[in-house]
Parts: structure tokens; sequence; C-alpha cells
């Protein structure tokens, strides 16, 4: 039973390593906190049949795409654990470069090995937080879960 705990949580950190590189390599930079979110956010879209929003999508972009985890309080949560370790890992092997809370890639990620996509409305929503503080990004963040 414990070894399919360890592979569990193995998976979940690739998935999430692979994630976090697909986000650097197409917006350069992103800060811990947005990643958290933004990471979940691209792996729990690719379950959805249909996306709440689109991509024609151009006001309130932020606020929308945080109310994509509202409910999903627990989930979020549990996954933030996830993310974290990937961001480790990925920082240990020096695929990563954090300074002054801002994630940037070192390596490169080919597109063949992407698993989740961050689909277009979602690239939209983090180029849009690069203009928001990490402050009132988790407000925001906050008041959605």
């Amino acid at each position: 039973m414990r070894s399919l705990k360890f592979e569990t949580e193995t998976i979940q950190i690739s998935i999430y390593c692979n994630i976090i590189k697909q986000i650097l390599k197409r917006h350069n930079e992103l800060s811990i906190s947005k990643m958290l979110v933004f990471s979940y956010l691209t792996k729990n879209n690719n379950f959805l049949l249909n996306n709440v929003y689109n991509a024609n999508s151009s006001q309130d972009l932020i606020y929308k795409g945080l109310s994509l985890l509202a409910g999903d309080y627990k989930g979020f949560c549990e996954s933030i654990e996830y993310i974290i370790k990937a961001i480790h890992l990925l920082k240990i092997n020096e695929e990563i470069l954090i300074e002054n809370n801002i994630i940037r890639a070192i390596s490169t990620i080919d597109n063949s090995k992407l698993v989740y996509r961050e689909n277009a409305f979602l690239e939209k929503t983090i180029e849009a937080s690069k203009r928001m503080t990490d402050k009132q990004f988790i407000k925001e963040v906050m008041y959605n879960v």
C-alpha cells in the first residue's frame, strides 16, 4: 500500500514538473504564488470537456481564470504539496532558477514532451496576471477558493 502512495506521488510530481516547464517555456518567468495556481489550473483544465471561457475573453481575465478554482479548495490545497515538490525537484536539477520569488527556466522542454497543454484562455490569463502584484493575486485566489 505504501508503494502505491509513493508511485502516485511520483506521477503527480512528474506531471507538475512538465506543466511548470511548459508554463515557463511560453511565459519565460512567473512568481511562485502564481505558478502554484496556474499549474493547478492547467492540469485541471485538461479534464474539463467544455471550457467555461475561451480565448475571446478579454475583460477581467484574471478574475475569470481564478473563478475556475471555485468549489475546489480541497483539491487545490492537496495539489500544492506536489507543485512545491516539483518546483524543488526542478530547482535541484538546475532546470529552473528562483530569484526574488520569480521562477525562470534554465533548460528548455521539447514540444513533443508536453503532457498537459495550456489553452489560449489560460495563456492570456497568465500574461494578464503579470500586471498584478502577488499580494493582490493571492487575495483574489483566497476570495475564489
